[in-house]
């Protein structure tokens, strides 16, 4: 199996459903050599929540996506948000 290009490889990574397939090895490729992951993580953000700071902390780590949304000019990316940071 060839390694879809940068254009092409998020909308070639195969589907899958349910917890039980996850370490199944064929669901897995090396990302293209121009892909890059990104991991963002709130600072301080267990206190802020503490302090009742909870959508501040949420903005923040939403705008870490919305900054790398804007950067790709649209393009669709994986991405997930834990409240406190992204990935």
């Amino acid at each position: 199996m060839t390694t879809p290009t940068s254009d092409t490889f998020y909308s070639s990574i195969p589907v899958f459903r349910g917890f039980a397939s996850l370490m199944d090895p064929a669901l897995y490729s090396p990302l293209p050599d121009d892909w890059s992951i990104g991991v963002a993580d709130i600072v301080e953000s267990t206190r802020a929540i503490a302090e009742a700071r909870y959508k501040a902390v949420n903005m923040a780590g939403a705008s870490v996506i919305a900054a790398v949304t804007n950067a790709l000019e649209g393009r669709e990316f994986p991405f997930v948000f834990g409240g406190d940071g992204a990935s």
